[in-house]
């Protein structure tokens, strides 16, 4: 596969030599998060089969520029897959295209057929069928996602028609607008030859539309999407639907060996679309395949790289589609215009199992403000995520947790000091905060870091031969959380009509709580005998950064689980830490566990920028304190635990009332 970038957009071109190809439509937001891995697998799959395909990003999303905020993003939506089309014609010689979006994506690419005309064949994977609905159910998940666990102390935006919000992505003014005036089966009205419709969401409204098609002499195969389900869960936990990807698979090849005549000429709308992709495709020639010559094979020199030409994003703004350790992980460099490759740089690594993109597209929008400040960055997949090689099927903790994510990331950190910097300073969130204290624990080229809710210090592997976790997720709960369900009336009550027993929480709590003594009896004993009895993985990992002389801060939201960790191993508020100079720990209100929501997003950005400016710029500034040191001193700590749980219960029981 190879990089290409057209009018702003960013995408992939998987190569093949049929004559017939696929332009892939992903859906909007979380739901691409999700199913990127899946996807990408699909793009894959079907150039396997002889079919090109082209993936890409809509404006002002993924890693094309612009912001969501922008008017007109509807309309550029559309048009996006308009230049996609004829990028994929103009680059692979294709005489036939077909459109498959998922769910956005698909109302999106329905659209944009019958404006183009002459679309040979449209694949509609659980499509939107009505932009009303479609906002009723992004403002549902909003509410739900407010009630779980990871969103606790998180600060819940505004009811307002300004925007909609799910899970960090939003839909603004115009664009909300031009989405609630469509309905699929009034608006896209004989999009293409042939249509292929997957969808079990919503039975009678697939059914009328797939009636509708067949009446303006479509030909229109029907199917069930039962793996639907399992393919739009989080990232680390989406399973690929074979069974519909083999359907897809099956129905173009179908349509390839045996095309439907052609009853309509390409319309008009298409010729200005055209008329940019073309004059694009000549600057993009060289560039992919440039892109493909410099792919090597080879992984025995952890330096090597290639990269295309960079493009200007916005105003100063560079970023360059680059291939690191001969090809096998991917990243995008960004940097100012102007600027200073001596400079340490931001390395931006991966939140879990998603892509470099970032949970609410922070990792894009942080490399874009770090280089409005003069700050270069490198926004990295790690090996099996994004678009790294290889890909997979699935993935598990296991995996994200692995030595060869802690590889794959001073691998990076090296990357950065070949380009003249003097170093690497990392930004982990969860999992990538795990991969960034290994790394820059033993890395020479990793110079500092900031750790978001740093969730495990070590990692013993849990999941079976399937990616199962094979220990009880309740094993990872918090220790307060099992404290508040012990002062719920209805959790006794449950008790005691024997549908849950309280033993094993009892002896969960009671391991827990002997751990936390112990390691604190052990410290005690250290302090008056110098004999060192405490947790030593651990502790070593942090001896290590400070031998190294690597600043590194730990950043928790003030009730995230990662506390529990920390307190476990190092005292309350991880005070046993203060003992190494260059290590510190932090912690921030209104921040959720995966950085989802705009306040903890600002308070995340803001903390690593007053610290890189304080610890590694040349005209150093204070530290920034949005940590909320303020907050210590306001009131005692476990006051502020309790005074904020019982905000978020108050808060949640408005908000199931609303429901």
């Amino acid at each position: 596969m190879r990089p290409v970038l057209f009018d702003g957009r960013f995408g992939w071109l998987h190569p093949a030599e049929g004559s017939s190809g696929v332009v892939l439509c992903a859906p909007f937001g979380y739901d691409a998060l999700c199913t990127y891995r899946g996807m990408r697998r699909l793009a894959e799959r079907l150039a396997a089969r002889g079919m090109p395909v082209l993936r890409f990003d809509y404006s002002s999303t993924g890693d094309a520029a612009g912001e969501a905020s922008e008017p007109g993003r509807w309309r550029a939506w559309i048009d996006s897959i308009k230049l996609a089309v004829a990028l994929l014609r103009e680059t692979s010689g294709v005489e036939r295209v077909t459109l498959c979006g998922l769910r956005l994506g698909g109302m999106l690419a329905a659209l944009a057929a019958q404006e183009l005309g002459g679309v040979d064949g449209l694949v509609l994977l659980a499509p939107v069928l009505s932009g009303k609905n479609y906002q009723r159910e992004l403002r549902a998940h909003y509410r739900k996602w407010l009630l779980m666990p990871a969103a606790m102390d998180c600060e819940a935006e505004p009811d307002t028609d300004a925007f909609v919000e799910a899970y960090g992505f939003r839909l603004y003014g115009d664009t909300l607008e031009s989405l609630r005036a469509v309905d699929l089966q009034r608006d896209a009205a004989r999009p293409a030859e042939r249509v292929l419709v997957l969808d079990s969401l919503d039975p009678a409204r697939v059914d009328a539309l797939v009636a509708q098609y067949r009446e303006q002499g479509v030909q229109v195969e029907r199917q069930t999407f039962d793996e639907y389900g399992k393919f739009m869960m989080e990232s680390l936990d989406s399973e690929i639907p074979q069974a519909a990807f083999r359907s897809i698979e099956d129905w173009l090849a179908c349509g390839a060996e045996h095309p439907a005549r052609r009853e309509h000429p390409v319309a008009d709308s298409d010729a200005h679309a055209r008329a940019h992709a073309a004059q694009d495709a000549e600057h993009m020639a060289d560039h992919v395949v440039g892109c493909a010559a410099n792919r090597t094979d080879s992984h025995t020199n952890s330096h090597t790289n290639s990269h295309t030409t960079g493009h200007i994003v916005e105003p100063g703004v560079i970023e360059t589609p680059v291939w690191l350790e001969g090809g096998r992980m991917f990243g995008i460099y960004c940097v100012p215009a102007s600027h200073a490759a001596a400079a340490p740089a931001a390395l931006l690594l991966n939140t879990g199992a998603v892509s470099r993109i970032g949970n609410a597209r922070l990792g894009v929008r942080f490399a874009r403000r770090l280089a409005r400040q003069g700050i270069a960055s490198l926004r990295v997949d790690l090996g099996g995520l994004g678009d790294s090689q290889p890909s997979l099927d699935r993935l598990s903790l296991d995996a994200l947790y692995a030595q060869a994510g802690v590889d794959d990331a001073a691998c990076a950190a090296r990357w950065l000091t070949a380009q003249g910097h003097r170093g690497a300073v990392l930004l982990g969130i969860c999992a990538g905060a795990f991969v960034g204290l290994h790394a820059a624990s033993r890395e020479p080229a990793v110079i500092g870091a900031v750790l978001v809710n740093l969730q495990k210090f070590t990692w013993h592997n849990i999941c079976d031969e399937h990616g199962k976790p094979t220990v009880p997720v309740a094993a990872f709960g918090s220790t307060r959380t099992y404290l508040r369900s012990m002062c719920q009336p209805r959790k006794w009550l449950r008790v005691v009509r024997g549908q849950t027993g309280g033993l094993p929480v009892a002896r969960e709590l009671a391991k827990r709580f002997a751990a936390r003594f112990g390691a604190t009896l052990a410290d005690r004993i250290e302090r008056i005998s110098g004999i060192q009895l405490g947790p030593k993985d651990e502790r070593r990992l942090f001896t290590a950064l400070h031998a190294r002389g690597v600043d590194t801060r730990l950043l928790y939201g003030v009730l995230d689980e990662g506390v529990e960790e920390l307190e476990r191993y190092f005292g309350a508020h991880g005070g046993r830490l203060r003992r190494f100079e260059r290590i510190g720990v932090a912690f921030c209100e209104r921040t959720d566990h995966a950085i989802l929501s705009s306040r903890a997003q600002e308070n995340v950005m803001s903390y690593f920028e007053g610290f890189f400016h304080s610890t590694f710029s040349e005209t150093r500034q204070p530290e920034s304190s949005v940590a909320g040191g303020s907050l210590r001193t306001r009131l005692d700590w476990r006051h502020a635990r309790t005074l904020q749980w019982l905000l978020k219960r108050v808060r949640a029981l408005r908000l199931s009332g609303e429901a």
